[in-house]
């Protein structure tokens, strides 16, 4: 009986902590980290404001886990596997667009995960994410130069170079987007998309000869 009740109790705690980083979560996307408060997080789940700080400490660390949480949904959707086989350079392909439009359809996250100005420990967290980005292409660009389809280089250098290239032009789209009371994209933004993804693919894969 006391391992039912255990289990329950530890089930319990654990929708508790997922409902609040949802309602977290969902503050970020409208105001960013700045309108992050632990107050309306807790209004929003339902609870006591004390009880937010029994499974976060600080605001701090409920912005820390927002942004693990929400960053790691955004690699796994964009590294997410395509039905059909294809080779690195698509699936390299694949994942810059992804990213790119994501970042579009929901800039106020997008903003807050990738530049907006936050307290030390969440931009350190930021950087630990930025590298384990670039780590997750630096596989499909190390498995793009054995297949001999990109540029032979130093993987981890070119991966890092792309995701910076990545967040830092998304940034004044993702500003413009934000302040679109419209919320509809525009031909801007899909065009500047568009751009983004050729510059990164042209720094790795092999130009075509035509001799």
């Amino acid at each position: 009986m006391a391992y039912r009740a255990t289990a329950f109790t530890e089930n319990r705690k654990a929708q508790t902590r997922a409902r609040l980083l949802k309602e977290a979560k969902g503050l970020v996307s409208e105001a960013g980290f700045r309108g992050l408060s632990v107050a309306e997080v807790a209004a929003r789940s339902g609870i006591a404001t004390g009880t937010v700080y029994r499974y976060f400490p600080s605001k701090s660390e409920l912005c820390v886990a927002v942004f693990i949480r929400a960053t790691e949904r955004e690699i796994e959707a964009v590294t997410e596997p395509s039905d059909h086989p294809q080779s690195p350079a698509q699936q390299l392909q694949q994942a810059l667009e992804r990213f790119v439009q994501r970042a579009l359809k929901n800039p106020n996250l997008a903003y807050a995960l990738i530049a907006e100005p936050v307290d030390p420990e969440l931009e350190q967290t930021r950087l630990n994410y930025r590298a384990l980005w670039a780590e997750t292409f630096a596989r499909l660009i190390s498995s793009g130069i054995e297949q001999g389809d990109f540029i032979p280089q130093p993987e981890d250098i070119c991966a890092t170079a792309l995701v910076g290239a990545m967040a830092e032009t998304v940034i004044i789209p993702l500003q413009l987007a934000r302040h679109d009371n419209t919320k509809t994209a525009s031909p801007l933004t899909q065009t500047h998309c568009e751009q983004i993804v050729a510059f990164c693919m042209r720094a790795v894969v092999k130009p075509v000869s035509t001799s």
